[in-house]
């Protein structure tokens, strides 16, 4: 099953980050920081790192050191925010290349969506972890980012997501929440693409529960040292946590289909209902027609309201109403026959005193010849 995971947040200075060792980091390279001069040699991991990539706006790629030493010092600020970083789960569905194409295009969207610099690292699960954990680090500079005319990079005003709400009102612009939203759908549409070109049903959804109308409690994230100790038998509070919310979401599933499981068969039993009746209705008239399709229209409305409902939206008093629907329709519909049989025989009656009454006329007239 495809796992969702799609979080931003900012390196600042004021936290004590440094863009230059994040990136060295991730992408599992030695680097130096040019402003203070320290070193950040991380090839130790470079056998963690999967694939990684450098993408500027108008193509090409630049260096590592140069592209977060630039960004460095292109802010002067103590508490400026020299980059931001977006975590995502890659499948663990697709292949290793497919992964990689995957983080790419998203790496791509960024730098035409803000015109910025993007650094991609593709990271592999940890040898003590969840083995499906495979995740890309997608560090993007505050600034837009452009080759000048001498070769090198120039670094311009800040990139829309990260000025403060009250710059983007007066640009006509939301909230910048609302772009991390429209990001995080952004991933779970490249990401769906990719598992269905690979030929896989599995899907994400950038939604939570409650806004997928789905009644089930969240389990909490468990990180690599987590599952470490999960793995070699000891017990955690997250871990605790996470079996009980599985139990309680297990509990609900089974009630969520028992309920749906006896919606199904009473509307199943309503629709052959409203089949015999709308039968019966096409025998009297051709103009009744329309009201089976409208029947039918309702009972699928019902079907598919029934598929969708969540454990406690509908129960038993759903599936009793709509069986006191169905014996109403019947009701009346066995009303109406009657209706229709008492005037047919009225009409009989009436003609059979019709016919009556010209016989004795008839009769009548002969004596009087006689």
């Amino acid at each position: 099953m495809a796992i969702y995971l799609a979080s931003t947040k900012p390196i600042s200075r004021s936290a004590g980050r440094s863009v230059v060792a994040a990136s060295a980091y991730r992408s599992g390279e030695d680097l130096t920081n040019e402003l203070d001069g320290h070193q950040h040699d991380y090839t130790p991991r470079q056998n963690s790192v999967a694939h990684k990539q450098v993408f500027i706006p108008g193509g090409g790629t630049a260096s590592r050191s140069e592209l977060w030493n630039d960004a460095e010092r292109a802010e002067k600020r103590k508490d400026a925010r020299t980059g931001r970083e977006w975590v995502v789960a890659l499948p663990h569905e697709l292949t290793s290349d497919q992964r990689a194409e995957l983080a790419d295009s998203f790496a791509r969207e960024l730098v035409e969506r803000y015109g910025v610099a993007v650094d991609v690292a593709v990271h592999l699960p940890g040898a003590e972890g969840d083995d499906r954990n495979h995740h890309a680090h997608v560090l993007t500079t505050t600034r837009t980012v452009e080759r000048g005319a001498d070769g090198k990079l120039v670094f311009g005003d800040k990139a829309t997501i990260e000025l403060s709400d009250k710059k983007r009102a007066s640009m006509g612009l939301g909230k910048s929440a609302d772009d991390v939203t429209e990001i995080r759908q952004l991933w779970a549409t490249l990401a769906n693409n990719a598992l269905e070109r690979a030929g896989q049903e599995a899907r994400i959804d950038h939604r939570s529960n409650a806004e997928q109308g789905l009644d089930r409690v969240p389990e909490r994230h468990m990180g690599q040292n987590v599952v470490a100790l999960e793995r070699k038998g000891r017990r955690t509070p997250t871990g605790n946590h996470n079996r009980q919310v599985r139990a309680e979401n297990a509990q609900r599933a089974e009630v969520i289909d028992f309920a749906l499981a006896k919606m199904e068969r009473a509307i199943k039993v309503m629709r052959e209902g409203l089949d015999k009746v709308a039968g019966a209705l096409d025998r009297l008239a051709p103009a009744l027609q329309q009201r089976r399709q409208q029947a039918e229209e309702k009972a699928n409305r019902w079907l598919m309201f029934a598929k969708g409902v969540g454990a406690g939206a509908t129960k038993k008093a759903e599936a009793d109403r709509l069986q006191r629907e169905q014996e109403q329709r019947i009701a009346a519909e066995k009303e109406r026959q009657r209706a229709i049989e008492k005037a047919r025989e009225e009409a009989a009656h009436k003609e059979r005193l019709r016919a009556l009454g010209a016989q004795r006329g008839r009769e009548s007239s002969r004596g009087r010849g006689r």
